[in-house]
C-alpha cells in the first residue's frame, strides 16, 4: 500500500530528455514515488497555450479522483484554478510558488494581484522555493504559519566532481584555458548580453553557453553547443572553471547547486533566492542585476586566482550536501505533506 496517493498539477513538465520545463517537478515526482508515495498527474507537456485545453480536462478529472489523500499544484495560478474551483473539502490543497508566479505575476495589475491572494486564501498550506518568495507572499496576506520554504535540491549522487582534463577532452574543449559556463535560456533575463559584453572584454577566457535561444552576436571565445539533456550536463559543469548566471529574475537557480555539487563556485547577481545559496568570497561571488563592470571583475578575479577559485569550489560542493541534498528536501516535503493531511483531518 502507498505512504498516501498525491494529486500534482504542473503546467510544465518535460515531454522528452533534453525539455527543461519542469525537469525538476519530474524529479520531485520519481522522489515522492521512490518513498513509497502514489502520485497521479495531470501535466501540461506542451509548450504551445493549446496545450492547456487536454490540461485542464486532465486537472478536472484528477480532482474527482476518490483515490487523492491530498493535492499539490505547481506554478500558480496557472495550475492552481481547477483544484481551487473544484476541490473538496476532505482532500486538502497545497499551492508550490515557484519563481515569477510570485516575483512577478501577482503585481502586473488589481486583477492577479487578486487572484494571487484567493488562490492562497483556499490552499490548505503554501510552499515556496526560496524565502524571499516566502516573505512576498507573507507581504500579500498569505499567514506566516501556513507558508513553507522547500528548496527544489540537488541529486548529490548524480552531480559529483570529476576529473577536468577527462571531461574537457570528452567535449572536445581546450585542456588548458579557462573556462567559464552559462547554463540556462539565451535570453536577455538570463543575462546574457552581459555576459557577452565581459567575454570581449576577455579574450584570454573561454565561455560556453548551454541551453535553447537564438544565438547572439558574440566574439570568437564564446562557444554555443545549444540544448543538452539534463544528464549530460553533468559533464560539461565538469569541465568548467567557473558557473556563470548573470540572471536579472530567478527563485533558486537549481543551475547553480548543480554546479556546486560538481566542484564549481558560482559568480551570480543579488537577485531573488540567489544569496540564499551563495555566500561572498565563500562558495561564489554576487554581483548588482545588470552591472558589465561587477560581472568583468568578478569574471577576472575567478579568471587569475586559480587556488581561491578551487577553494571556492570546495566550500560550494560542502554547501550543497549540507544544506540542498534532494533526499533533505524529499524528507522535507513529505513530511509537509502529512502534517498538512493530518491537519485536514482534525478539521473535517
Amino acid at each position: 500500500m502507498p505512504a498516501y496517493t498525491l494529486g500534482l498539477f504542473a503546467n510544465m513538465y518535460p515531454a522528452f530528455e533534453g525539455d527543461y520545463r519542469g525537469v525538476f517537478i519530474r524529479q520531485m515526482v520519481q522522489d515522492l514515488e521512490s518513498r513509497g508515495v502514489m502520485v497521479k498527474k495531470a501535466v501540461k507537456t506542451s509548450p504551445s497555450v493549446l496545450g492547456y485545453f487536454p490540461f485542464f480536462s486532465r486537472s478536472v478529472s484528477l480532482v474527482r479522483d476518490r483515490d487523492l489523500d491530498l493535492m499539490q499544484a505547481e506554478y500558480i495560478p496557472h495550475s492552481s484554478i481547477i483544484p481551487v474551483y473544484l476541490k473538496r473539502r476532505e482532500v486538502p490543497l497545497i499551492l508550490k510558488f515557484h519563481g515569477d508566479d510570485a516575483r512577478i505575476f501577482p503585481f502586473r495589475n488589481r486583477f492577479t494581484l487578486s487572484l494571487t491572494k484567493l488562490m492562497l486564501k483556499n490552499a490548505s498550506h503554501t510552499i515556496t522555493s526560496s524565502e524571499e518568495i516566502r516573505r512576498i507572499l507573507i507581504g500579500i496576506g498569505a499567514c506566516p504559519d501556513r507558508v513553507s520554504t522547500i528548496h527544489s535540491g540537488v541529486d548529490t549522487r548524480f552531480f559529483v566532481k570529476k576529473d577536468k582534463g577527462d571531461s574537457r577532452r570528452l567535449l572536445g574543449l581546450p585542456v588548458s584555458d579557462t573556462i567559464f559556463l552559462f547554463v540556462g535560456r539565451l535570453h536577455p533575463w538570463k543575462g546574457v548580453p552581459e555576459l557577452i559584453e565581459v567575454a570581449r572584454a576577455c579574450p584570454q577566457y573561454h565561455f560556453v553557453f548551454l541551453g535553447p535561444g537564438t544565438v547572439p552576436d558574440h566574439p570568437g571565445n564564446c562557444l554555443f553547443f545549444g540544448t543538452k539533456p539534463h544528464n549530460e550536463i553533468r559533464t560539461w559543469m565538469n569541465a568548467a572553471d567557473c558557473f556563470v548566471l548573470p540572471t536579472h529574475t530567478e527563485a533558486i537557480p537549481t543551475s547553480v547547486m548543480e554546479a556546486f555539487a560538481c566542484g564549481l563556485p558560482a559568480i551570480t547577481t543579488d537577485i531573488g533566492g540567489c544569496p540564499e545559496i551563495v555566500t561572498e568570497n565563500e562558495n561564489g561571488l554576487l554581483v548588482p542585476v545588470g552591472n558589465i563592470q561587477a560581472l568583468l571583475a568578478a569574471v577576472d578575479r575567478m579568471g587569475r586566482h586559480e587556488a581561491e577559485r578551487e577553494q571556492m569550489g570546495e566550500n560550494a560542493r560542502k554547501t550543497v550536501r549540507e544544506r540542498f541534498d534532494q533526499r533533505m528536501m524529499t524528507d522535507r516535503l513529505i513530511e509537509v505533506h502529512k502534517e498538512v493531511m493530518g491537519q485536514s483531518h482534525r478539521e473535517f
